[in-house]
C-alpha cells in the first residue's frame, strides 16, 4: 500500500504532458516487452543448444586431430625402439664412452630421419637413470654442463610408465636461446623389473600445439584451451580472464557429472563452455565463450523489438503532444517566467489574449511583477541610505583615533621646549587633519593616500625618537587612481604596532608597500619583517575576513583600526574585495588586499 502511495504522488507531482506520456508508455510498452521477454527466453535456449551441439562436435575434432598427431609422432621414432643399436645404447653402462658413441652413430639416422619430417619437433632427447644423455636436433646444441640429475620435473616424469605430455616449459639444457616446448615424454621400460629406466622425449615447439588449438572462425570470442585440472595448467591461443579456470573448475564439480557442457559465470559475464578427454593423457579440452557472443543473435532480436517498441511511442507523441503542446505553452511561459522570478529575474509573460483562464493567471502574474520591482526600488534605495550612514560613522571613528595618539606626541615635545619638531608635527597634524575632513565623500586619489602616510611616518618618528625603515613601491598608473581615504594607513598603523621596536636596528624591521596594477584590480600588499601577530590576533583577524566583517569578537571593540577599515570595504566592493593576511613569528606580517577598477563611482556597493 505504501509503494502504491508513493507511485501516486509521483504521479500527482507530474506536469500534464508527462501524464500523457506515462499513458503512452503503458499503452506501448508492455505488450511489446511481454512479446520480447518470451521471444528472447525460446530464442536463447535455441541458441545455446545449437551452440552447444556445433561446440561439441568441434571440441571432438580437436581433442581427435591432437590426439591423432601425438599418436602419429610416437610411432614415427617406433623404428627407434626395435633397432639393435638403440637397445645396446640402452645396455651400455655410463662409463663406456666410446661403446656409447659407436651405437649412437649407428641409430642416429632414424632419429634424423624422423626429424627431417616433423620439423616441429626441436629435438629428441634421452635420460636415463645410470646418467647417460643423448639429445640429436637440426635447431639446437644440448648444453653439455647441464645437470639432468637436479632437474626436478624430469627426475619426477620417472614415475610414470605411461606416455604423457607436459605443460609448454622453457628448454633449459639448450644452449644459446631457449625456445618454449612441450615435453612428450615416453618411458623406456625395464623388462625385466617393470620399472622406468629411462625416458625418451620429443621436444615439440609450443606454437605447434596452439596452433591445433586455434578457435572456430565463426566465433570471435570463443576460444580452445588445453587445461590439466590436477595442477590448474591452462594453455590457449590468448591469455584466459583471471579466475576464469577456477570458476569453470568449480561450475564442473557442482555439475552432475555426467554432462560435458555447463553454464556458469566469471567476473561478471555469464560463459557457455563444453569440454572432453584428451585420449591417454590427463588433458581436457575445452572450449568456452561468453554467452553474449554466442547470443548476439538474441540481442540483435531484443534490439528490433525495442526500435519498433521506439518508434511506435514515437509516432504517438508526434500524435499527441502537439495538441498538448498548443494548450500548455501559455503555462510554460508562466513557468519559466517564475523560474527567472525565483533567481531574481523580472521577466514579464507576454499574452495574446485575456480571456480564458490562463490569460487570468498570467495578467495577474505580471500585475505582481510590477508591485515587485517597484517594492525593491524601495528597498535597495533603503539600503544604500543606511550604508553610507554607517560608511560615514565609520569614518568618523577613525579620525580621533589618529589625532589623540598625535596630540600627546605634541604635548611630550612642547613640555621640552623643542618648538621645531611641534612646528613640524603641527604642519602634518593639519595636513593629516585636512585631509580626513575635506568633504569628498571618503575618497582620495592613491598620491593624497600615500603623503598621509608619510606625515604618519613622520609623526611616528618624532614619538619615538627613531624612523621607520619604509619603502614603497607603487605603480605610477595608479598614482591617480581613487581608493578610500585611510583605507592603506591602519595596515601601516598595524605592522609598526605588533611588529616593530624602537630597539630594533634598521636591518632588523623593514616595512614595504607595493601596490600594482593587474587586469581587473588593484593589488596593495603591506609586508614588514618584524616580530609577527600573536597566534590569537591572527586567528581573531582571520575570523573578521571570513565572517565578512559582521563580528562580534569585543577584541574589535578596543582595536577599531584595521576592524572599521575592513567594514569599509565590504561595504563599498561587497565580494569583489579580497583580503589576504598571514604571519610567522620573528619574521613578519603580510597583508594583501585586492580592489577592483570597476568602483571609481566613489560609492557603496
Amino acid at each position: 500500500m505504501s509503494l502504491y502511495i508513493f507511485l501516486k504522488s509521483i504521479v500527482q507531482r507530474l506536469s500534464l504532458k508527462f501524464k500523457l506520456f506515462v499513458l503512452l508508455i503503458l499503452i506501448s510498452i508492455i505488450p511489446i516487452s511481454l512479446v520480447s521477454y518470451s521471444s528472447e527466453f525460446f530464442m536463447f535456449r535455441s541458441s545455446t543448444e545449437y551452440s552447444a551441439s556445433i561446440s561439441s562436435q568441434y571440441v571432438e575434432f580437436v581433442s581427435k586431430e591432437l590426439s591423432d598427431y601425438l599418436q602419429t609422432l610416437n610411432e614415427s621414432f617406433d623404428g627407434l625402439f626395435i633397432n639393435a643399436s638403440f637397445h645396446n645404447f640402452l645396455d651400455t653402462p655410463a662409463d663406456q664412452l666410446t661403446e656409447q658413441a659407436n651405437e649412437m652413430m649407428r641409430f642416429r639416422p632414424l632419429v634424423r630421419n624422423s626429424l627431417q619430417f616433423h620439423p616441429e619437433v626441436l629435438g629428441v632427447l634421452y635420460v636415463d637413470l645410470i646418467g647417460k644423455v643423448y639429445f640429436d636436433s637440426y635447431q639446437k646444441q644440448l648444453n653439455p654442463a647441464y645437470s639432468f640429475a637436479a632437474d626436478h620435473p624430469y627426475k619426477a616424469s620417472f614415475a610414470s610408465s605411461k606416455p604423457e605430455l607436459t605443460a609448454p616449459h622453457l628448454l633449459p639444457y639448450i644452449l644459446y636461446s631457449k625456445a618454449n616446448v612441450f615435453s612428450y615424454i615416453r618411458p623406456i621400460l625395464d623388462t625385466d623389473t617393470g620399472r622406468t629406466e629411462a625416458l625418451f622425449i620429443i621436444e615439440i615447439h609450443e606454437e605447434k600445439i596452439k596452433s591445433m588449438l586455434s578457435s572456430n572462425q565463426k566465433d570471435k570470442e570463443g576460444q580452445v584451451i588445453l587445461y590439466r585440472e590436477q595442477d590448474d595448467t591452462t594453455v590457449s591461443e590468448t591469455p584466459l580472464t583471471t579466475g576464469l579456470m577456477q570458476d569453470f573448475q568449480q561450475a564442473s564439480l557442482e555439475g552432475s557429472g555426467a554432462s560435458k557442457q555447463l553454464l556458469f559465470t566469471s567476473g561478471g559475464r555469464e560463459y557457455q563452455a563444453i569440454y572432453d578427454d584428451l585420449p591417454g593423457s590427463k588433458w581436457k579440452i575445452v572450449w568456452m565463450a561468453p554467452l553474449s557472443s554466442i547470443n548476439k543473435g538474441v540481442r540483435q532480436t531484443y534490439q528490433l523489438t525495442l526500435l519498433i517498441a521506439a518508434l511506435s511511442l514515437v509516432i504517438a507523441l508526434i500524435i499527441a503532444f502537439p495538441v498538448m503542446s498548443g494548450i500548455l505553452r501559455p503555462l510554460y511561459r508562466l513557468k519559466k517566467g517564475m523560474q527567472s522570478l525565483g533567481r531574481g529575474v523580472y521577466v514579464p509573460v507576454p499574452m495574446k489574449h485575456h480571456y480564458d483562464e490562463i490569460g487570468f493567471l498570467i495578467h495577474s502574474y505580471n500585475q505582481t511583477l510590477d508591485k515587485l520591482q517597484f517594492m525593491e526600488r524601495e528597498v535597495y534605495q533603503a539600503n544604500m541610505k543606511e550604508k553610507e550612514r554607517e560608511l560615514l560613522q565609520l569614518q568618523a571613528q577613525i579620525n580621533p583615533h589618529f589625532l589623540f595618539n598625535t596630540l600627546e606626541t605634541i604635548e611630550s615635545y612642547a613640555v621640552r621646549n623643542n618648538g621645531e619638531a611641534v612646528g613640524d608635527m603641527v604642519q602634518s597634524v593639519s595636513r593629516m587633519m585636512r585631509y580626513t575632513i575635506r568633504s569628498d565623500d571618503g575618497w582620495a586619489t592613491l598620491k593624497e593616500e600615500m603623503a598621509y602616510i608619510r606625515n604618519f611616518l613622520k609623526i611616528h618618528y618624532y614619538r619615538n625618537g627613531k624612523d621607520v625603515h619604509a619603502h614603497f613601491e607603487i605603480a605610477p598608473e595608479l598614482l591617480d587612481f581613487p581608493v578610500m581615504k585611510l583605507s592603506i594607513q591602519p595596515y601601516i598603523e598595524n605592522a609598526i604596532k605588533y611588529g616593530w621596536s624602537p630597539y630594533m636596528g634598521t636591518d632588523e624591521f623593514q616595512l614595504t608597500v607595493k601596490v600594482r596594477a593587474q587586469a581587473d584590480a588593484m593589488t596593495i600588499v603591506i609586508y614588514d619583517t618584524g616580530t609577527g601577530i600573536s597566534a590569537d590576533v591572527l586567528d581573531r583577524l582571520r575570523q573578521l575576513i571570513q565572517e565578512k566583517g559582521a563580528t562580534k569578537d569585543p577584541y574589535f571593540r578596543k582595536h577599531t583600526g584595521i576592524f572599521n577599515t575592513f567594514r569599509r570595504f565590504i561595504l563599498v566592493y561587497g565580494e569583489q574585495v579580497r583580503f589576504h593576511v598571514e604571519s610567522t613569528p620573528e619574521r613578519g606580517t603580510k597583508f594583501e588586499f585586492q580592489i577592483p577598477y570597476e568602483h571609481q563611482n566613489r560609492g557603496p556597493a
